[in-house]
């Protein structure tokens, strides 16, 4: 029976300097998206997600301070695993029952978690920007307005397609790790992992959330839009009429 734990680097985190330094100083193999690194009998995985995931070692925070030392991390999620006769894989109550233990098998079981962790911190930034945004809708049904400037609605539509970006294109949170590819008989591990963890019902919610807020802030757009467009014709309504009030003087 062993630990299975996670971190994630909030600041600091630069993954090419620390491959390199793990390439220096430990037994460390490289992948496109991940650092394997052997600490026997435990090991650590640290992936461009900027979250690590350590297997049975004692000590592995002094690990991470060594292979980044100006980096910032916080423990996310823990689990414990034992080797089982009965199961190839079977997680319950944050349990995992494994036949087999070998690198490959723990990094693929490592990518489901490390996705997991990326995916629980846009899940917080997006509980909190829905709470800063909460005022809006009632706000439109007490006075049918929202006292908003147009700069501070275009930043937030900025931030929600960063956010966007991110799990779609920057994070390939949707996608399977590409050495899979080359280890098939490895996918029912980071396959079953990714069930237990609800990484697809959670993306979904994501996206429903990320769409009401969209919505909302189209309509806030929407409106400050129809004002420039009022005050436009206001203005231009102004400029005739004082043409006209000139012409009427030269004519008198």
């Amino acid at each position: 029976m062993g630990a299975i734990r996670s971190y994630t680097f909030t600041s600091g985190f630069d993954f090419e300097m620390i491959k390199q330094h793990a390439v220096d100083t430990l037994r460390a193999k490289l992948l496109k998206e991940a650092i394997i690194i052997d600490q026997n009998p435990g090991y650590l995985f640290v992936f461009k997600y900027a979250v690590a995931i350590s297997w049975n070692l004692e000590d592995e925070k002094h690990l991470i301070q060594t292979l980044a030392p100006e980096a910032i991390y916080k423990h996310s999620e823990a689990f414990i695993y034992k080797l089982s006769n009965e199961f190839k894989i079977k997680i319950s109550a944050d349990t995992l029952q494994i036949l087999n233990i070998d690198e490959m098998t723990m990094l693929a079981v490592s990518f489901a978690i490390a996705q997991s962790v990326k995916l629980g911190e846009f899940e917080d930034e997006l509980l909190e920007r829905l709470i800063q945004t909460e005022h809006i809708p009632a706000e439109l049904i007490q006075n049918g307005r929202v006292l908003m400037p147009r700069e501070e609605i275009a930043k937030e539509r900025g931030k929600l397609f960063l956010t966007k970006s991110k799990i779609y294109l920057h994070f390939e949170l949707l996608d399977t790790p590409d050495f899979l590819w080359e280890y098939p008989e490895l996918e029912e591990y980071y396959l079953t992992t990714r069930k237990y963890l609800e990484i697809e019902p959670r993306i979904e919610i994501i996206n429903r959330k990320l769409n009401i807020l969209h919505e909302i802030l189209t309509i806030l757009a929407d409106e400050q839009k129809h004002k420039h467009s009022n005050l436009l014709e206001w203005i231009i309504i102004a400029l005739i009429a004082l043409e006209i009030v000139m012409n009427a003087e030269k004519i008198f």
